[in-house]
């Protein structure tokens, strides 16, 4: 069997990224490029040349090292941080950081300075389609005009400072100032529990021949994928398809890579959204964030960009429209 590599760039952190001095609170739409399910916009760091950013609801605001340095950023030591690998990575801290996405300007207080060249060389090497179904490109396109850069990640605080709808289909973000910012649409209202830097709200996994199975899963738009269950999930319920339903993968991203099966479930609800059979990757990894058991796995971009999604994080909603 081929084994595939898949890139996630969820982490966890002890950085904080707390939001600061947000203007222009007017709507404000801003175009974005969509490549392999992640969103890329064009940001400015203290005035900087225009940066690509990964927009990334399972992750805190992130600089990649190099830029860090050539912008002369005061970097401050920080615990490494764990990922989807099974190590860790190592982060510094800069503080008071300017952001200018269009004309939108805010600063944050504290976002993570990361070295993104691995994650961004692994984003480049493989295609994955709207339903999350991955291929390994044989030929990867290297610095070319067809290799997308990562710059870095607008995270937890970016999603604190607006309220963000983004459209799929047209590709552009609509940003809203959540002191004013009210849903009238007829879209469904998703619950969501905020926890450190990330999100995450109740689903249900289907099962054949037996009751669904609810579960806590992160909302994390930098997931390629469609669904990713973590390993004591997938061990305590017994989800793993047989081996002959399943393709073996190498799972890529902070903290270096993880082991993982990719197959489909029967089904998943996300409140009574019922999305059937899902392109699913079942972990196997023994350290990193889909080791863990305070959550059960992740929900990505090949879900999400079936819908105009809306974050309101000031009022602890999601809604899919």
């Amino acid at each position: 069997m081929k084994r595939y590599t898949i890139i996630l760039l969820t982490f966890y952190s002890a950085v904080v990224c707390a939001q600061n001095n947000a203007n222009n609170t007017i709507a404000e739409k801003i175009p974005f490029k969509l490549f392999n399910n992640h969103i890329y916009l064009e940001v400015r760091i203290n005035n900087s040349k225009p940066l690509w950013f990964v927009l990334d609801t399972g992750a805190g605001d992130i600089l990649d090292t190099k830029h860090a340095k050539s912008l002369n950023l005061v970097l401050y030591s920080s615990e490494p941080t764990s990922g989807s690998g099974g190590g860790s990575q190592d982060v510094a801290i800069a503080k008071n950081v300017s952001f200018q996405i269009q004309n939108k300007n805010f600063t944050q207080e504290e976002i993570a300075v990361i070295a993104l060249r691995g994650v961004e060389d692994c984003a480049n090497k493989i295609a994955v389609d709207s339903t999350g179904k991955a291929t390994m490109l044989e030929n990867a396109p290297g610095n070319t005009d067809q290799y997308q850069p990562m710059d870095g990640v607008l995270g937890f605080g970016f999603f604190k400072t607006f309220v963000v709808e983004i459209n799929y289909n047209q590709q552009f973000l609509t940003l809203y100032d959540p002191t004013t910012y009210h849903y009238q649409g007829n879209g469904k209202v998703i619950p969501i529990d905020i926890n450190g830097n990330h999100i995450f709200t109740k689903a249900s996994v289907k099962k054949p021949g037996a009751a669904n199975i609810n579960g806590r899963f992160m909302i994390d738009t930098g997931l390629m994928l469609a669904v990713t269950l973590n390993t004591g999930f997938i061990e305590k319920n017994k989800l793993l398809p047989p081996s002959d339903q399943t393709t073996p993968f190498s799972i890529c991203g902070l903290g270096g890579t993880s082991k993982a099966q990719m197959g489909t479930l029967p089904g998943v609800f996300i409140q009574d959204i019922y999305i059937d059979k899902p392109r699913t990757l079942f972990s196997q990894a023994t350290g990193g964030v889909l080791s863990s058991t305070e959550f059960d796995g992740l929900i990505g971009n090949a879900i999400f960009r079936h819908f105009k999604v809306i974050f309101d994080y000031s009022n602890k909603q999601m809604i899919l429209e």
